[in-house]
């Protein structure tokens, strides 16, 4: 047996990544960014289907990358303007009673928008911040759209005021590192 002795180098950085340093914001949501509060960073999965021969199947990289959701939860302010952002664009998508409300959401966004399929979406921004509050990496999720925006729940039988909080999930084409 021989006397080597491995050595295991050092990173340059060891400080941990918190948790608690991050800024986000949708385009479509400006009302949003200053009241959120939990955002995760989507995982992804790549896909690996199964490979035959005569001996045993064999796994082999996949095709496609399906990426999770995005989930952000926020308190909800004072006059529900987040929340309402939130509503009126899910509202729109799904047009429950007139075509006009998607009509209306569509002609109420911005002009440089070049084509009617891309008024549907927003891109949004997810910076993590290092624990000196630098920017340790900026997220851009692109085409991004709400598929779900939670029930708010009303107590009056609460001794202390717990503000609302509110939970949306967000679906999107992918997202990428700046």
């Amino acid at each position: 047996m021989s006397n080597q002795t491995i050595t295991c180098p050092l990173p340059a950085n060891l400080s941990p990544l918190s948790p608690n340093g991050f800024n986000f914001s949708i385009s479509k949501l400006p009302d949003l960014t200053f009241f959120a509060q939990t955002v995760n960073l989507p995982g992804m999965t790549f896909g690996d289907p199964m490979q035959a021969n005569p001996f045993a199947s064999v796994a082999i990289p996949g095709d496609h990358i399906t990426y999770d959701t995005l989930n952000v939860q926020y308190l909800i302010d004072s006059e529900m303007k987040n929340y309402l952002g939130i509503y009126n664009w899910l509202i729109a998508l799904g047009f429950p009673q007139t075509y006009t409300q998607y009509t209306n959401f569509v002609d109420s966004q911005a002009a440089n928008v070049y084509s009617e399929l891309a008024k549907n979406y927003s891109d949004a921004t997810l910076q993590i911040l290092t624990p000196n509050n630098g920017s340790a990496a900026l997220v851009q999720f692109v085409d991004l759209f709400p598929v779900s925006l939670d029930s708010m729940t009303f107590n009056t039988t609460n001794s202390d005021v717990q503000y609302l909080v509110g939970n949306a999930t967000f679906r999107y084409s992918y997202y990428k590192f700046l």
